[in-house]
């Protein structure tokens, strides 16, 4: 039992020192022989036995004593507290990588991010999403039919088997959450997908969602709309008009064409249709999406997109998982 645990201990320490990684070699082969019914001729138990007795042994007789005749049951229990530990570490990282901190959903403390700088994403819909005031997740949602992508920044194959439609509004703080989701499934599928993204600025809770959307339009007339989009999901608390002109400048737009651009409310019905046909739709809540005809709202994680893009591509069982 004990060569298991040198083997988890050392080879960690082995990372860093070579002379670990001489321990680790040895118990590795003292674990496989064990694994495949044979005896451990390394001598690496005994010896870590005879060392770890020792150190005891130093401090009280007794307790050397002790530790030698029960360290078979130490060892066991050392053992399972190791194992514990290491899935308990695992599971922090995970969900630190899917969901910002440590304990999942719920958030709370996190050893990764002691200093609360990373907020969680709540994979319940209800805590993933941004509403129109008095209103929570319509009752039904229609799958848009006839799909322009003239009204709306896209990204992939015009002629995808699969279209991902996104409605969001730039002022969302989820509709931000999702943009590494979504960035992600326009790198994983590249040219099997089309990524159309629809304005939805939210009235009433987001006073300057609405600019932002036609600031965002007057970035796309210069060819710079994702790097802009970049500024905005950045600077979700400054979306006031100097700013949007600011953000303008920094990517080296022509001030005066962004400007007046912006100014002349160029893109206002544009976004008041895109609005309208969200509503029709009956979208109340941002981020919200449609892959094909099936719908996902809120900040969700990659895997559930995942799966229903697999589905819709007719992927195999084994690529599912990939």
């Amino acid at each position: 039992m004990i060569c298991i645990i040198a083997l988890i201990v050392f080879g960690i320490l082995g990372i860093f020192s070579v002379k670990y990684r001489i321990i680790a070699k040895e118990a590795f082969n003292c674990v496989f022989k064990k694994i495949t019914l044979r005896k451990c001729d390394t001598g690496l138990d005994i010896r870590l036995k005879s060392q770890i007795s020792g150190s005891f042994l130093k401090f009280s007789p007794r307790l050397g004593r002790i530790a030698y005749k029960y360290f078979e049951v130490f060892s066991w229990i050392f053992l399972i507290l190791t194992l514990v530990t290491l899935y308990f570490m695992g599971l922090g990282l995970y969900n630190y990588a899917v969901y910002g901190n440590c304990n999942g959903p719920q958030g709370g403390f996190c050893i990764y991010d002691p200093l609360g700088t990373t907020k969680p994403v709540n994979t319940t819909t209800e805590g993933s999403i941004c509403a129109i005031p008095g209103h929570s997740i319509g009752a039904v949602l229609t799958a848009p039919k006839n799909i322009t992508i003239t009204d709306g920044a896209y990204i992939g194959n015009p002629q995808a088997g699969v279209v991902i439609i996104e409605y969001g509004c730039y002022s969302c703080h989820y509709t931000k959450l999702a943009e590494p989701t979504v960035k992600r499934l326009i790198k994983k599928y590249g040219d099997n997908i089309l990524y159309i993204y629809k304005d939805f600025p939210l009235r009433g809770t987001h006073e300057t969602a609405e600019p932002a959307t036609e600031a965002a339009h007057c970035a796309l007339d210069q060819g710079r709309y994702w790097e802009y989009r970049e500024y905005l999901f950045a600077n979700q608390q400054r979306q006031f008009d100097e700013d949007l002109k600011g953000y303008a400048k920094d990517l080296g737009l022509n001030d005066t064409q962004f400007s007046e651009c912006l100014n002349s409310g160029k893109y206002k019905s544009l976004v008041e249709q895109t609005y309208s046909e969200g509503i029709a739709l009956g979208i109340t809540v941002t981020p919200t999406f449609f892959i094909n005809n099936q719908s996902l709202v809120g900040a969700k994680d990659y895997s559930e997109f995942k799966k229903i893009i697999n589905k819709e591509l007719g992927i195999s069982w084994w690529e599912f998982w990939k």
